[in-house]
């Protein structure tokens, strides 16, 4: 049943990526921008970003995750913003090669760095989808397995923040 799931997994990655490189094509340059605007502004200046910008959208990623895949009847909606989020990854990789130019940020900073947070995230929704437990009305929260994925989120954070460091010097 789990090799199912890693299947299903890398299928909805790879599918959700080449759907953002496609829908960059789809759109002009002044509507791309305005996607990365309310998206992840880091992408738009190739000065060091604020810490702020890189604060809000792995706080907002990881509470959208956590709030819509412990809910009772919306828990795939959590998915659906995985599957966005890797879309965005697509779509603005795409910008990141062709606006700026930049293989380095691109391999050293932007790519493993989203598709580390993208893979931890399904990981993080893995996890607390599956609460019920053998009685129906009991549920269990596995608070050690959700606690060790968000302390390896904020070493990725933190290690991604040291990598913007140098590589906007």
């Amino acid at each position: 049943m789990r090799k199912y799931l890693y299947i299903q997994y890398t299928s909805m990655i790879v599918v959700c990526f080449i759907c953002g490189v496609v829908c960059y094509q789809l759109f002009d340059i002044g509507q791309v921008q305005q996607i990365i605007k309310y998206s992840d502004r880091r992408l738009l200046q190739m000065d060091k970003p604020e810490l702020l910008w890189s604060v809000v959208p792995f706080i907002v990623a990881l509470s959208i995750v956590l709030f819509f895949s412990t809910h009772k009847y919306l828990p795939r909606i959590g998915l659906i913003f995985i599957a966005i989020k890797v879309t965005f990854l697509g779509f603005s990789s795409v910008y990141l090669l062709v606006q700026h130019e930049s293989i380095k940020l691109y391999a050293f900073w932007w790519f493993p760095f989203q598709l580390i947070y993208c893979v931890l995230l399904i990981m993080l929704y893995q996890i607390t989808t599956k609460t019920s437990s053998r009685r129906a009305l009991k549920t269990v929260m596995p608070w050690n397995k959700i606690i060790f994925l968000i302390v390896v989120m904020l070493i990725v954070f933190a290690v991604e923040n040291l990598a913007i460091t140098y590589l906007f010097k």
